[in-house]
């Protein structure tokens, strides 16, 4: 990585692609919590270019928008295509992580957030972590042991719900989760100033037709959820970068994919939720979960009544293949440390 004079503060980097349905409600949603955004768009057809240009005028001084003109190969792939993509090294033009990387390259603040269009911020939440950055304070606390404490007690409950092969609840109570999780959050704050931790963030999926809907379809992604590892707040160094990454498995798929994976050299701390995530409302996906929920109006929870859910609750209506093992048992703590931010976030899904 090119050696600049980074600020304190937190940059904000986004990626796009014909995005102009969600990329103005999302950066919108956010941009008061950044002290500055990236933008990169490649190959759009759309309004998008117009759209951010727009908002590039009115946050003169927090949004600047780059284009990047190359002929990126990610996405549904042919075999012949995937074949070709999959060889190119590290660093080509055409390679979605190089692509991924290139908003890195002009970030001018100490920390980055990964940002996705299709997602609505919730800002006051985003804003508690870009005010460490800012700060930029490693000086060590009484208070941190506790969030120490925590953390060590937080790990061993990860570890015995992985040799159970289900989440142990009983060693997380609600009243836990109230007493430890600032603290918690403090100490991992600490971590991440530090240098030594990353901040892991994770958001609600969301439904609409008449009325908004927490979503349990074996459709979306990841329903009730969202995130939980693949989009973090951390300091930036040479190793924070992104790479080439290949499907795991292309077994009877009929399209095939390059995509990329991040790396972040750093402990992962768990954050509350800190998005609604409108990736069912897609074109692509809309009808599919639609049709899903005529079938099984059941799965879809209004908005309004997914608070009063106990992670218990949530977990009996979880369709145990639309999450890991892995991720059941984090889950456990982004609900019971944030799931009633939904009612004061609801505003943000007036005008979609």
């Amino acid at each position: 990585m090119e050696k600049r004079e980074l600020k304190d503060g937190l940059s904000g980097f986004l990626r796009v692609k014909n995005e102009a349905r969600f990329v103005g409600s999302c950066i919108e949603s956010c941009i008061g919590a950044l002290d500055e955004l990236v933008v990169v768009y490649n190959d759009c057809t759309d309004s998008t270019p117009e759209i951010l240009k727009k908002l590039e005028a009115k946050y003169p001084d927090k949004i600047r928008i780059y284009p990047y003109e190359h002929n990126v190969q990610a996405f549904n792939l042919t075999e012949e295509q995937y074949n070709a993509v999959k060889d190119l090294p590290d660093g080509s033009p055409q390679l979605f992580s190089t692509y991924s990387n290139y908003p890195l390259a002009k970030v001018r603040y100490k920390y980055i957030i990964k940002l996705d269009s299709d997602q609505l911020y919730f800002s006051d939440e985003i804003s508690r972590w870009r005010d460490l950055c800012r700060a930029d304070d490693s000086m060590w606390r009484v208070k941190y042991a506790a969030g120490w404490v925590f953390m060590t007690y937080f790990s061993l409950y990860r570890r015995v719900s992985a040799r159970i092969g289900r989440p142990c609840l009983w060693m997380i109570p609600d009243w836990l989760v109230r007493l430890f999780s600032g603290v918690y959050r403090d100490y991992a704050g600490w971590r991440m100033v530090r240098g030594r931790g990353c901040i892991a963030l994770s958001g609600f999926n969301v439904f609409k037709d008449k009325e908004w809907y927490i979503p349990f379809d074996g459709v979306n992604i990841h329903p009730p959820y969202n995130g939980e590892g693949d989009t973090v707040i951390c300091k930036l160094s040479d190793d924070t970068k992104f790479y080439k990454r290949l499907p795991e498995r292309i077994v009877g798929r009929d399209s095939y994919f390059v995509a990329e994976t991040f790396h972040c050299p750093q402990k992962m701390f768990f954050s509350s939720p800190v998005w609604f995530h409108l990736h069912a409302l897609r074109d692509y996906c809309r009808n599919k979960v639609q049709d899903y929920k005529n079938g099984h109006p059941e799965q879809f929870v209004p908005i309004e009544d997914f608070p009063a859910m106990t992670y218990q609750d949530v977990l009996d209506k979880m369709d145990p293949k639309s999450h890991t093992l892995y991720q059941r048992i984090l889950f456990a703590f982004v609900h019971k440390a944030g799931v009633q931010s939904i009612e004061s976030h609801l505003y943000l899904l007036k005008d979609i």
